[in-house]
């Protein structure tokens, strides 16, 4: 009797375990993206080509721009792209 019972829930437990495992550390993924800080520029010239170092900021798109000491009607801060550009739009943390 105890082995019939061993032989059917010990391999739904293992599953139940193992989905559960997949679902915690997606989440915790997804979490430390979120929580990396990226540098906010403020554009000295149209071009993006001359910038300033501001406050921090995040890539994640959360429906509010970084904007200089965070507030909004502060001036609009960028990210640097590969060409060392400050072009690339920023959002609050």
């Amino acid at each position: 009797m105890k082995t019939k019972f061993s032989k059917q829930v010990l391999p739904v437990a293992v599953f139940a375990l193992a989905i559960a495992s997949a679902f915690t550390s997606h989440a915790m993924n997804v979490r430390s993206k979120a929580a990396t800080p990226i540098q906010g520029y403020i554009k000295l010239n149209p071009q993006g080509t001359s910038c300033e170092q501001r406050d921090m900021c995040s890539t994640d798109s959360n429906g509010f721009v970084c904007t200089v000491g965070l507030t909004a009607g502060g001036a609009q801060l960028f990210g640097k792209n590969s060409a060392n550009q400050c072009v690339v739009p920023v959002f609050r943390p």
